[in-house]
């Protein structure tokens, strides 16, 4: 294990260099000394999130700001990831978004909570894009049994995620409070503002966590908002494009294996279950269901298990 962990820091490190390597680029003096030339990015002077503003002038807030910059900037995989799968993903989550009249800024939070790995898990079991327990994904309308997990699938959780923000925006009338409670429980930042008297994310005590996870989202923001700025050139053509997919809704009246769902749309099982990660096991019981299939096989599928198209 100890010689695993180091294996893995050893690549990580290598990979950064070799990414940066022009950036490590040398000048020499006359002397023949060499000073290696860094670009160094801190934040700009004027900032906000979700339209409420950051008191940058502020010292620890700037310290903050500039350290969850500093990490994410020099990160060059993670930035390029976010980057690709932001582009796959984001349209449909700032579609919502203007749909619901939420603060755009709110996608910024898919980012810190799972860099957009719609597999995520987290040692506390929160699971999906959005990292949902399990007590509030159901809360929330998410179907979560040994079935079928929700919190897999991307557009039911988004849309879990955005209803449970906008509730907890409604409870603290702060855009701020909302996105850190939604990190440490909608209690505890009302224990908190209560003791403590306060309004605003900036103005309380948090888990260190907490604290840091509001400058996480906003270090996403400010580079995948203009990854160019920060040295970050990825075009279009590289990046991941949304999933093209057919849909059908339909009733079993018995349990159907998804290889035989696979048979039918003339794909594979991992496809299937790769299009809908939400199911965990190697069949479907009776009852209705959406699924996303390849494209072009709804006609075929449907007329097996006398299904229907969604448009």
């Amino acid at each position: 294990m100890i010689i695993s962990r180091i294996s893995i820091t050893i690549v990580i490190i290598v990979v950064g260099l070799l990414t940066f390597g022009q950036v490590f680029a040398q000048s020499f003096s006359n002397s023949g000394q060499a000073t290696p030339v860094i670009p160094l990015f801190g934040p700009p002077r004027d900032l906000s999130l979700c339209g409420e503003r950051v008191p940058l002038e502020r010292q620890e807030v700037w310290e903050s700001m500039d350290q969850a910059l500093i990490v994410a900037v020099y990160s060059p995989s993670q930035v390029i990831l976010w980057t690709k799968r932001a582009h796959r993903y984001f349209p449909y989550i700032e579609k919502r978004l203007k749909e619901k009249n939420m603060p755009a800024d709110l996608k910024y939070i898919v980012i810190a909570e799972s860099a957009l790995k719609t597999y995520a898990l987290s040692s506390a079991k929160a699971c999906g894009p959005w990292q949902f327990m399990s007590g509030t994904g159901k809360k929330y309308g998410l179907r979560i049994d040994k079935w079928i997990d929700e919190r897999l699938h991307f557009e039911k959780a988004t849309e879990a995620a955005l209803s449970y923000l906008s509730d907890l925006y409604g409870r603290f009338n702060n855009w701020n409070l909302a996105i850190a409670a939604y990190n440490c429980g909608e209690n505890g930042m009302g224990r908190r503002t209560t003791q403590q008297e306060t309004r605003l994310f900036y103005d309380t005590d948090l888990p260190l966590e907490t604290e840091a996870y509001i400058f996480r989202i906003l270090a996403a923001k400010l580079i995948l908002s203009n990854p160019e700025a920060y040295g970050y050139h990825i075009p279009n053509e590289r990046r991941y494009p949304p999933l093209q997919y057919d849909r059908v809704s339909v009733n079993f009246s018995r349990e159907v294996s998804i290889m035989a769902i696979a048979r039918t749309c003339e794909t594979t099982y991992k496809t299937i279950k790769e299009l809908n990660p939400e199911i965990l096991q190697d069949a479907l019981p009776a009852g209705h269901f959406k699924l996303k299939l390849p494209k072009g096989k709804a006609q075929k599928f449907n007329a097996v298990f006398n299904g229907s198209t969604i448009r």
